[in-house]
């Protein structure tokens, strides 16, 4: 509700024409009240059928301009809740996008789904009838008023009534709140655990890992289950409440109006023109209390869309180098596994020069891929500096220097879509004798050409429809695409045949005769026999730097 009261707020001039439209509409709405009361005290008695002629006329003329009113604002309600759904979609995904990954990795498992799932809950709940609907329940009041013109007394029973059903929604959508948390808490989990059971398919079946699965599973299952139960019997207790205190005004106001009505105090159409106002005026309040799960509901959304949204994010500015050299140099480097208490290496200092080769080894665990996320402004340093051509890598934008680097990671991620799309990912402006040449120094040319679908491959699940070999070929691909001075390759050779290996190690060549600066993280001989530098991360806590050993990359 205080979402919806913000978005008026924020369209002063829309809410205006709002609060006309509503007010035109609630004093439109009593036409058809003084219709019946009229046809009870005027035609009735009487029988005059040209008073009926005029009184039907003005009903009928009143319920049009009551239609044209209401179409009117359902069309200013949808100007204030589309732009503004379609902003929050594109905002809260761009949090997503640009958030650090140190910080999305530290999240658990499947909250990221739930917080953009969420989105469709707003979307189902702030639409320009429920808007309107909500603008109706400050309205109520003027029917309370214009039945104090009829019977005071009855008048002060709907204020009576129209309060004990306020307050019921009120407090309702306080109470499912929490059950709604606990509730979202549960479905999050459930939605990790399928995850794990279909990214992990194989390993779940091979290892026998389908009971522990479901245990997981079914205690997620159990506490969302739960929470839904809970949730249902309290938005059914909100209802029933609502409907019983309709119930229960309408037999006052009979009751008392009926009294009134023996001792001519109130006639008999003003008593059931008062008992159709009485109604009226909890109409609003009744619809809200049946929309108040939808509520919580959207309340946690937007909750947990405001968090996202403070997520600290990527610098999406910085400084854009005109030429580059080459250089990198680490000054005084300490680095960490995101979320750790303590560092992987400290006091890393190593200047490279444009065209040589640094190998980093280490056993598992020791944080060459931590080093390889750092070069590539994934993470941040703990202490130190990581400096390119003399500019501290902060400083830089990191959409240009992600430009700069051919990147290729231990385990390769790929975009949907085809081969093709997948390796000018990284240069989309590649021309197509660039777009073959690379083909070629990956060793995908011979692959694509003996298969069907060749360059228009599809590309699923990031890249798991395809064989782990091809798929790390096209991730080489990808990173020789960029062109860049710089080449970051964690554990290159691994999963290839001898073929894949050779073109590793030609492109290895011919980057580093062209240049570029390259950092390998391997354990590949014939890759570390090739390397400028040689840095040790498994000595602890400084590692262990050799060289120089030779200057120029690849195999004898």
């Amino acid at each position: 509700m205080q979402e919806l009261l913000r978005r008026l707020a924020a369209h002063p001039l829309v809410l205006a024409e709002l609060l006309a439209s509503t007010l035109f509409i609630t004093l439109l709405g009593l036409a058809s009240t003084l219709f019946v009361m009229l046809v009870l005290n005027r035609y009735v008695p009487y029988g005059v059928d040209a008073t009926l002629v005029t009184l039907t006329s003005g009903v009928l003329l009143a319920v049009a301009l009551e239609f044209g009113f209401r179409e009117a604002r359902i069309r200013l309600c949808g100007a204030v809740t589309g732009p503004t759904e379609a902003l929050r979609g594109e905002s809260a995904f761009a949090a997503l996008a640009q958030a650090r990954v140190g910080v999305l990795e530290r999240l658990p498992s499947g909250l990221m789904q739930e917080i953009m799932r969420g989105l469709d809950v707003i979307d189902r709940v702030f639409t320009p009838a429920n808007l309107c609907a909500a603008l109706d329940v400050p309205f109520a009041i003027l029917t309370i008023l214009a039945l104090i013109f009829l019977s005071p007394p009855l008048a002060f029973i709907a204020l009576f009534f129209t309060i004990v059903s306020m307050g019921t929604v009120v407090m309702g959508e306080r109470l499912l709140r929490n059950v709604v948390r606990k509730a979202g808490e549960g479905e999050t989990a459930a939605q990790a655990a399928l995850d794990a059971a279909i990214h992990g398919a194989d390993t779940l079946r091979v290892f026998n890992g389908g009971g522990r699965a479901l245990k997981v599973w079914r205690n997620a299952r159990s506490s969302v289950l739960d929470a839904r139960r809970r949730l249902g019997e309290r938005q059914s207790l909100v209802q029933s409440i609502t409907q019983a205190t309709a119930v229960l005004q309408g037999v006052v106001i009979i009751t008392v109006g009926a009294v009134l009505a023996v001792k001519g105090d109130l006639s008999v159409g003003a008593l059931v023109g008062a008992n159709i106002m009485a109604a009226r005026a909890l109409g609003p309040i009744n619809r809200m209390a049946g929309l108040a799960e939808m509520f919580a509901r959207a309340d946690l959304a937007l909750r947990r869309i405001q968090d996202l949204m403070r997520l600290p994010r990527e610098h999406q500015s910085g400084a854009a180098l005109r030429s580059v050299s080459g250089r990198l140099e680490f000054v005084d480097v300490a680095f960490a596994h995101p979320g750790s208490s303590g560092p992987l290496a400290e006091h890393l200092s190593l200047r490279l020069d444009a065209g040589m080769v640094l190998a980093v080894s280490g056993p598992n665990g020791s944080g060459k891929t931590t080093l390889a996320r750092l070069l590539m402004g994934l993470i941040e340093p703990v202490r130190g500096q990581i400096l390119v051509d003399g500019v501290e890598l902060r400083q830089l934008s990191m959409e240009w220097w992600r430009k700069q680097v051919c990147y290729l990671p231990q385990e390769p991620e790929l975009l949907d879509g085809t081969i093709e799309t997948a390796v000018r990912s990284a240069n989309p402006d590649m021309d197509e004798a660039s777009f073959n040449r690379v083909l070629q120094s990956a060793g995908l040319r011979k692959w694509l050409d003996s298969s069907i679908d060749g360059i228009n491959t599809p590309i699923a699940k990031g890249g798991r429809n395809l064989a782990l070999g091809v798929r790390r070929r096209v991730a080489l691909a990808r990173a020789l695409a960029s062109g860049g001075r710089f080449a970051v390759f964690d554990e290159p050779t691994e999963s290839l045949d001898a073929e894949g290996r050779a073109a590793v190690y030609q492109a290895m060549n011919e980057l580093a005769q062209s240049g570029t600066t390259i950092i390998v993280f391997s354990h590949d001989p014939l890759v570390i026999r090739g390397a400028s530098w040689m840095l040790d991360l498994g000595i602890k806590p400084v590692p262990a730097l050799t060289g120089p050993i030779r200057h120029e990359a690849g195999h004898d």
